[in-house]
C-alpha cells in the first residue's frame, strides 16, 4: 500500500507540474500554444457510428466521404479482414472522411473510435520529447546490442556493450528500434518529458468535440526498464485509437497545429499548436524514411510507379504487437499522404488484427486507400477551399 501511495503521489505532482508547464509558454522548442475551444457541439453516439450509410450521413449531416468509406468496406471484405479499424482524417479541416470497422460480429464502424494496445506508435511520442527536451536531432547517433526488435535489460543497462551498432535516430525510427527508444526513454530523457510530449500530443483526453470517442492512454513505469518498454512501445498498457493516430499526424502536416477531428460538418475547426514548426519538420522527415527505407517500405515499394501515388509525399510509423480480445497480431499504420502539387492530404489510422492468416496487412491496405483516394479527380481550388 505505502509503494501504491508512494508511486501515486510522484506522478500526481507530476502530472500537476506539466499542467502548469502547458499553460504558461517559456520560450522553449517543446512548449505548446493553447487555442480557445469553442463551445461543445451536440455530441454523436458511438452507437449511432455502427452503421454509416447514406441516409445517416444526410441525416447527421457527417463528413464521411461516402465513395472513401464504400472503397475500405469493400476491400476489407475482399481480403476476409477478421478485425479491422481504420480512421482517415483530413489534416487541415479535421473532417473525417471514412471510419471504418470490422470484427467478429460483422461490420462496425464505431470501432474506429475505440483505443487498442499502441505497440511502436509510441515512438512518436518518445522521438518528440527526445527532439525537444533531449537535445536530438534526426541524425544524432544511437547505439545499440543486440536484435534491434527485441527488449532486455541487459539490452538496456548492459555492464558492458559488446560489438555496439551505431546508427542514427531516423533510421532507429524508420526500422523501429526497440532497443534505441528504450535507451532513450530509460537513460537519456526520464519518464517526465515523455509525459509532457504525451500530453501535448493528446493522451488522456477525447480527440473529438462531436462524437464519443475512446482517450488514448499510457501506463506509469514502476522502474526504468518499464519507462523502457514505454518508451518504444513494447508493452501491454498503453493505448491509441485510430482517430487519435490520424489526429497526431495532423500536427505533422501543419507545422505542428494538431487539429481537433470532427464528424459533424456544422462542426468548427480547431487547432492547437502541440509541437514547434522544426519538430514537426524533423517527424515528418523521419516518417517519409520510413515509407523509403523502413518497415513500411515493402507495401509502397510494390506500388511506387503507380501514377496515383508516384508523385505524392508519403510518411508512416508501424506497430506490430500480439494482444487478446481478440486474440491476434495487431498491425498498425499511422501515417499520410500528401500531393505537392495540389495541397491535397489525408492522415491514416489503421489497424489490423490478424487470426494467424495474412490476407492484408495494414501498411498494403492503407497504400491502397491511398491510392484510391488519390486517384479521383480533384482541383486545386478544391484544396485551397479545405484549408481555409
Amino acid at each position: 500500500m505505502k509503494r501504491f501511495t508512494a508511486i501515486f503521489t510522484r506522478y500526481a505532482v507530476v502530472l500537476l507540474a506539466m499542467a502548469v508547464i502547458l499553460l504558461v509558454p517559456t520560450g522553449r522548442r517543446g512548449d505548446a500554444g493553447v487555442v480557445t475551444v469553442p463551445p461543445r457541439q451536440p455530441v454523436v453516439s458511438r452507437e449511432a457510428l455502427r452503421s454509416i450509410t447514406p441516409d445517416l450521413i444526410g441525416d447527421l449531416g457527417l463528413t464521411i466521404d461516402w465513395e472513401l468509406q464504400g472503397y475500405i468496406a469493400s476491400t476489407a471484405r475482399r481480403y476476409h479482414v477478421g478485425f479491422a479499424a481504420v480512421a482517415i482524417l483530413d489534416p487541415f479541416s479535421g473532417e473525417i472522411l471514412a471510419l471504418y470497422g470490422k470484427n467478429s460480429s460483422g461490420e462496425d464502424c464505431g470501432l474506429g473510435l475505440d483505443a487498442y494496445l499502441a505497440a511502436s506508435l509510441f515512438k512518436v511520442v518518445t522521438a518528440t520529447a527526445a527532439i525537444d527536451y533531449g537535445g536530438m536531432s534526426v541524425n544524432s547517433p544511437c547505439s545499440y546490442t543486440g536484435r534491434a526488435h527485441t527488449l532486455y535489460r541487459s539490452q538496456i543497462f548492459p555492464e558492458r556493450e559488446r560489438w555496439p551498432r551505431t546508427i542514427t535516430l531516423a533510421r532507429a525510427f524508420a526500422s523501429s528500434n526497440n532497443v534505441v527508444f528504450g535507451k532513450i526513454g530509460a537513460r537519456e530523457l526520464g519518464v517526465e518529458p515523455l509525459l509532457l510530449a504525451a500530453m501535448r500530443l493528446g493522451f488522456w483526453q477525447s480527440p473529438m468535440m462531436d462524437s464519443e470517442c475512446a482517450p488514448s492512454t499510457l501506463f506509469f513505469p514502476e522502474d526504468d526498464f518499464h519507462l523502457a518498454e514505454l518508451a518504444c512501445g513494447f508493452n501491454r498498457e498503453t493505448r491509441v485509437s485510430p482517430v487519435h493516430a490520424a489526429q497526431m499526424v495532423s500536427a505533422v502536416l501543419n507545422e505542428g497545429a494538431m487539429v481537433t477531428p470532427r464528424i459533424l460538418r456544422n462542426s468548427g475547426t480547431v487547432v492547437q499548436q502541440a509541437l514547434s514548426g522544426e519538430t514537426a519538420g524533423d517527424l515528418y522527415l523521419m516518417m517519409r524514411q520510413t515509407v523509403k527505407s523502413g518497415t513500411v517500405s515493402g507495401a509502397f515499394r510494390r506500388v511506387r510507379n503507380d501514377r496515383a501515388i508516384r508523385g505524392l509525399s508519403i510518411g508512416a510509423k508501424s506497430g506490430t504487437i500480439k494482444g487478446t480480445s481478440p486474440d491476434g497480431k495487431r498491425n498498425w499504420f499511422m501515417g499520410f499522404a500528401e500531393d505537392p502539387a495540389t495541397g491535397k492530404a489525408i492522415a491514416i489510422g489503421c489497424l489490423v488484427i490478424h487470426d494467424g492468416y495474412y490476407r492484408i496487412q495494414a501498411d498494403d491496405l492503407a497504400s491502397k486507400i491511398i491510392r484510391f483516394h488519390f486517384s479521383r479527380p480533384f482541383t486545386l481550388a478544391s484544396a485551397d477551399a479545405k484549408k481555409t
